[in-house]
């Protein structure tokens, strides 16, 4: 009877530790968010008083980063760092033939790299493996540091040689202004990135790898260790966009934050078929993140579009031609010409012609004989070629000789 009594009081006091520990992680989770804040935030938001350091806007069918604030600016981010982590491991499962169903093990590296920080407690010393989509779910849900390890391994045998390959991939990109010293974002050794890079790796990762949103979508997760003892590890997100509902249409990605830069985030939404994703750092707590983060989503996908500007083909004007069957032949344009721009600016677009050579017959069909040039406020925006529409052949010597005196009794 009194060891019955001792086990119950036993199993009470983990119990009681349980609940404290959940109730410490809930609290973890939203530390300082308060909804009714960050809705206030939102509501009185304007882009020229933004309370972060620097942000972007990149439209994701084209690449192009439609808005920005201070882009160049070094930040350090955190568990955003994870984002090129998964994209690199997307990346080799591709080129390897993998797919998201193949196992990977666990190294005790991996294991001991998440002690005190996020975790699914993988576990390297029973030789644990996962799915590269188990490990896809714990980065992008609970920005699990032994996940994050295991996929870098995975790309590069070692969290060493997956740095040099972060770094190169960044190099690759473009993204001159980051440095990586790790592939979970833990490190203070001098990493930093810049919205601008942020805005490049979020168009590569969502162009080339869409499904990616399936898994940074979710607030909520079960990781379940199969080769292992076949327990579940609970697994909740801290992306107020999503899991607060606070904007749930966002797809999610990563947050982040450092104690000397901030609070930052990666967003991305898409409507109509439109998909933008927002880079905001440097906020200075968890309701402005929020905040600007819908806020600059919703003018992203809202204020700029894709649009067809000219297509191939069309007709553009008549030019002279010297010597021809006719004194003028039609011409067209050869490419189209496609843009993204803020709605309002489409109807101030100018479209010069340019006709630069002298055309003397007998001239072929597709002869290129200019271009126009397309404009806004003074700044280039693209070209296209413009050539000849139809052949035009040389006239004989007596309509030559009939021209030549009409003109010069100037009747032509």
């Amino acid at each position: 009877m009194i060891k019955v009594k001792k086990y119950k009081r036993v199993i009470a006091f983990v119990l009681l530790i349980a609940v404290m520990w959940s109730m410490l992680l809930s609290w973890a989770v939203q530390a300082d968010y308060v909804a009714d804040v960050a809705t206030g935030y939102y509501q009185a938001a304007n882009r020229d008083t933004l309370n972060c350091k620097s942000y972007a806007i990149v439209e994701i069918s084209t690449g192009t980063i439609v808005e920005t604030k201070n882009p160049d600016v070094h930040i350090e981010v955190g568990n955003i760092t994870k984002l090129m982590t998964m994209y690199l491991a997307l990346e080799h499962m591709v080129n390897a033939g993998d797919n998201l169903q193949t196992m990977i093990p666990v190294s005790v590296n991996a294991q001991l790299a998440a002690r005190g920080r996020a975790t699914v407690y993988l576990d390297g010393y029973k030789r644990e493996k996962i799915s590269i989509e188990q490990a896809l779910t714990a980065v992008s849900i609970a920005s699990a540091v032994d996940a994050a390890y295991v996929l870098a391994e995975y790309v590069s045998g070692t969290e060493s040689n997956f740095v040099a390959h972060m770094n190169a991939k960044a190099n690759e990109m473009g993204m001159n202004d980051s440095y990586f010293a790790d592939c979970s974002g833990v490190s203070v050794d001098g990493q930093y990135t810049t919205a601008h890079d942020l805005a490049v790796l979020s168009y590569n990762l969502l162009s080339k790898h869409p499904e990616i949103t399936n898994y940074t979508k979710l607030t909520y997760g079960k990781f379940e260790h199969k080769t292992t003892d076949g327990s579940y590890t609970e697994m909740v997100s801290a992306n107020n966009l999503t899991r607060h509902k606070f904007f749930p249409q966002s797809d999610g990605l990563l947050i982040g934050s450092s104690k000397e830069d901030g609070y930052s985030m990666v967003g991305t939404v898409q409507k109509d078929g439109s998909r933008v994703a927002t880079v905001v750092l440097g906020c200075l707590d968890q309701n402005y993140r929020a905040a600007e983060t819908r806020f600059l989503l919703e003018y992203g996908v809202e204020n700029f579009e894709y649009r067809n500007i000219e297509v191939s083909g069309t007709f553009v004007r008549k030019v002279n031609v010297k010597k021809g069957e006719e004194t003028r032949i039609k011409t067209e344009t050869l490419g189209e010409f496609s843009t993204i721009l803020n709605v309002n600016d489409f109807d101030r677009i100018q479209r010069k012609v340019v006709i630069n050579k002298e055309l003397v017959a007998p001239v072929a069909k597709g002869t290129e004989v200019g271009e126009i040039i397309y404009s806004l406020d003074g700044e280039e925006l693209g070209r296209v070629t413009i050539i000849t529409s139809e052949d035009m052949e040389k006239a004989g010597w007596f309509k030559l000789l009939v021209r030549a005196i009409l003109e010069f009794f100037g009747f032509v």
